[in-house]
């Protein structure tokens, strides 16, 4: 199913320069961008959260607890 969606001549401008460029239909270029920025929200997020985490001296002591816990996991014998 497709539906139309109301974006400013200049943005479906940048997104035809972006289709041409890379020889990408639009609508890719658009499910491209949208998907770029969804991994962007999420990095964003969890950055916020450790950033969070950081503030609360009990909780960040459990963060290093279990990372410590998990440090022998990989025995690939990488530093």
């Amino acid at each position: 199913m497709t539906t139309t969606i109301r974006i400013d001549d200049s943005t479906r401008e940048r997104v035809r320069e972006l289709a041409a460029l890379t020889g990408k239909p639009m609508q890719s270029v658009v499910e491209l961008a949208i998907a770029d920025y969804e991994r962007k929200l999420f990095w964003q997020r969890i950055d916020e959260r450790y950033a969070e985490l950081r503030t609360d001296e009990s909780m960040w002591a459990d963060v290093e607890a279990e990372r410590a816990g998990e440090e022998g996991a990989l025995r690939d014998g990488l530093e």
